[in-house]
């Protein structure tokens, strides 16, 4: 988009607000969180979160927890969520999942504990809730925030209490709720480094005394940040739109209905991608496909290396971090979209009944050019389909004089998805020439997820002050699976085969939870997590590599207290973990040998410290610290002849780092009658591991990011002027990567440089 272009954009956004009519103005509200975010908010307002499936003061709360409300997003310049990682200690959350190429590939992990696959038949080890419905693929993960009201992050397992169960973690994003009786509004846009032009917007519009509509939308532009010199091409760019709308039905004082539907479309090009090895790194030398393609292949192919000459070879990585010689597709479309119904009953007094159902279907199409060559040497496509319906209901409420609470629930989840995907690997290498030959094919995958659960969680005061947890959560997950898999050479289907098999588990909660004042909770807590097995989909061979893997589980133990001063100038909240691991999971991938097996025990356990001091009503400072230990106690072996693991009990954790840590102030002055305000905040990741071998050339040793905002907010309150900064060190960090020693390659996804914006903001 040109220059010209986007200031036009944004200097109509400007004067459409000035030109408002000034009653607007006057009856200016805020489109917030109900929950205020901790380091804005004054002295004697509370956090409000949902941890337990009904509305706590978020220091009431036995969980380690970090809330944020939507003005704390906008505050932090928090774009899309996967960004809340870098103000949550324990917790890695990026985009451009390895081997996939996708921008909104999500893999998340919360201390030490997740899921570094995209692929369909993969489940995440952390569960994603937005308005109480359960997202089942990474696939979509990295979610715009628009008009977002809270976005909770709960850590150590979750199943007492949620619909799905999950081991690892939960992160629950609430969306802004329409408001009974209430005109309000927002348009914002944004410009800003890489002609950028985002613009977003929401509406409340009531209908009548007991109904109304709210309707969100954005659309959101930025050229990519990695050029591709083969064809001047990017990579990293958005192009997405969504909209969302929902309506609030409250017939009755005890009764609200909600219905609501939204839909995400993107047409972007592929995630960013860098090559950093070509058969000249120790470990990754090529041998067998890169020499013998380099051999047979290449010279054939009519390519020539930046070097002059006609192979892959290492003159192909560029000094610049963020250009690349890829030539392959370069693609990244999503088109996501659901509608759901939740229905609130307050039958009697002190019970609650609810009813959450809802169904969601997803259609992505992404290209990698994990070469990153002109040469067709290692690419991949991927076509995902799949949809998913869930119904949650749940009896919540409190009894014998609000001592005893519970919540009883029963979920049912039903998913089909399938991968059409291209694997174009060492393409030419075909008889007659020696083997071994190209593992090129077009593998097809499809599974079919059926889930039946009932969960439950009481607490009961023993006497005052003093209560006990009890919980638990029964789980029965049948999963098929089907493979077929046609070699590219001579379009024979050389792999067919489908597997079945349901896993069932029982997972206890237990807590013990003091209030020693009114201002300091004491809560210890053990809870066991689950997550289903399933099969190995990368067969590249035969048959045998489709490969069954258990279940895995995590008993957690926590420590925990939650303090703050009596008129609450500071809170101080301290967890102490430690988890049994068991039965893990390992994703690898090393083309040509891509397996998931249960091949290790481990144990994480650490520290997560969060702290917020108000010395004034005009600034609050805040700060969180994790300290993590991740290791493996055990390492077993593959499930099959091919599986060969890279790892030993001194490798670690993949996304585990031992240090994360955030520091940030915020202050605000009365200016000329408007309100001034400057946020700045700085987040620490120690050395992070991208794959399970711990491959070095794709480690990343620690960086920290830097983040400003400067806002100002116009008499009246409507229009709000803003500059911000996002990575002002200009920090290279590594979001992903990927390394094939048979293959010869190491390639990686660079995050984001610095930038730049602007903002103008209207509200009524």
């Amino acid at each position: 988009m040109t220059g010209k272009l986007r200031f036009a954009l944004v200097s109509g956004a400007g004067l459409m607000a000035l030109a408002a009519p000034a009653h607007a103005q006057d009856q200016g509200s805020e489109i917030a969180a109900p929950a205020q975010d901790a380091a804005a908010e004054t002295p004697g307002d509370d956090i409000l979160v949902t941890a337990r499936r009904t509305t706590e003061r978020l220091q009431d709360v036995p969980v380690a927890i970090t809330a944020l409300s939507g003005e704390a997003l906008t505050a932090r310049g928090i774009d899309t969520l996967d960004q809340v990682a870098r103000y949550t200690p324990n917790i890695r959350f990026d985009g451009a999942a390895a081997l996939s190429g996708g921008n909104y590939n999500a893999t998340v992990f919360v201390r030490g504990v997740g899921q570094n696959d995209f692929a369909i038949f993969s489940d995440p080890g952390v569960g994603f809730y937005v308005d109480d419905v359960y997202y089942a693929r990474s696939i979509g993960g990295i979610m715009d925030a628009v008009d977002i009201a809270s976005v909770q992050v709960l850590r150590g397992p979750q199943g007492t209490l949620f619909g799905r169960n999950t081991i690892g973690g939960a992160v629950l994003i609430t969306t802004a709720a329409p408001e009974i009786g209430e005109w309000s509004g927002r348009i914002e846009a944004t410009t800003g480094s890489f002609d950028r032009v985002d613009v977003k917007g929401a509406i409340n519009i009531p209908l009548g005394d007991m109904a109304a509509l709210r309707i969100s939308g954005a659309t959101l532009n930025r050229d990519g940040y990695v050029t591709r010199l083969f064809d001047g091409g990017t990579l990293g760019n958005r192009n997405s739109d969504m909209i969302r709308a929902k309506l609030r039905l409250q017939p009755s004082d005890n009764l609200t209905i909600d219905i609501g539907g939204d839909y995400t479309r993107a047409r972007e090009n592929s995630a960013p991608s860098k090559l950093l090895a070509v058969g000249n790194v120790p470990g990754i030398t090529g041998v067998p496909f890169l020499a013998n393609y380099n051999r047979f292949v290449a010279p054939g192919r009519g390519i020539i290396a930046p070097n002059g000459l006609p192979t892959l070879n290492p003159s192909f990585i560029t000094d610049d971090p963020f250009t690349t010689w890829a030539g392959g597709p370069n693609r990244n479309d999503l088109d996501l979209w659901g509608v759901q119904g939740t229905i609130a009953w307050d039958f009697a007094e002190g019970l609650t009944f609810k009813s959450i159902s809802a169904y969601r279907d997803m259609h992505a199409i992404f290209n990698r050019d994990g070469d990153n060559t002109p040469f067709t040497f290692r690419e991949t496509g991927n076509d995902d389909r799949q949809w998913q319906f869930s119904q949650e209901v749940q009896l919540s409420g409190n009894l014998l004089d609000d001592r005893l609470t519970f919540v009883l629930g029963g979920f049912y989840f039903k998913e089909k998805a399938q991968d059409l995907a291209r694997a174009d690997l060492a393409v030419g290498l075909n008889p007659p020439l020696p083997p071994p030959f190209s593992p090129a094919a077009f593998p097809n995958n499809f599974t079919n997820n059926e889930s039946y659960a009932v969960f439950a969680q009481a607490s009961f005061e023993i006497f005052p002050d003093f209560s006990i947890e009890l919980g638990g959560r029964y789980s029965s997950d049948k999963k098929t699976f089907r493979t077929f898999v046609v070699r590219q050479r001579d379009n024979v289907t050389f792999i067919d085969v489908t597997r079945s098999d349901t896993f069932d588990d029982f997972t206890p909660r237990i807590g013990v939870n003091w209030k020693l004042s009114p201002t300091v909770l004491v809560y210890a807590s053990y809870s066991q997590g689950f997550k289903q097995g399933g099969f190995n989909g990368r067969p590249l061979v035969t048959n045998d590599e489709v490969t069954r893997y258990d279940p895995e589980t995590l008993d957690s133990y926590e420590l925990g207290i939650k303090a703050e001063t009596a008129n609450r100038e500071l809170t101080a909240n301290v967890a102490v973990f430690r988890g049994d691991y068991n039965d893990i999971q390992l994703t690898v991938n090393q083309t040509p040998f891509n397996f998931v097996a249960n091949a290790a025990r481990g144990r994480v356990e650490g520290v997560e410290a969060e702290f917020v001091a108000r010395p004034a009503d005009w600034f609050s400072a805040n700060a969180s610290l994790g300290l993590l230990r991740a290791r493996y106690t055990e390492v077993g072996q593959g499930l099959g002849p091919t599986q060969i693991l890279p790892i030993t009990t001194n490798s670690k954790f993949v996304k585990a780092p031992e240090v994360t840590a955030t520091a940030g102030f915020e202050a605000s002055r009365e200016i000329a009658g408007g309100k001034a305000s400057l946020r700045g905040d700085v987040s620490y990741f120690s050395r992070t591991f991208h794959d399970v071998a711990n491959t070095p050339i794709i480690t990343d040793d620690g960086y920290a990011l830097v983040n400003a905002r400067l806002s100002y907010t116009l008499p009246g309150e409507a229009i709000t002027l803003s500059v911000f900064g996002t990575n002002l060190t200009d920090t290279l960090y590594l979001v992903s990567g990927n390394a094939s020693p048979a293959f010869g390659l190491a390639e990686v996804s660079y995050g984001r440089p610095r930038e730049w914006g602007a903002s103008v903001g209207y509200r009524f």
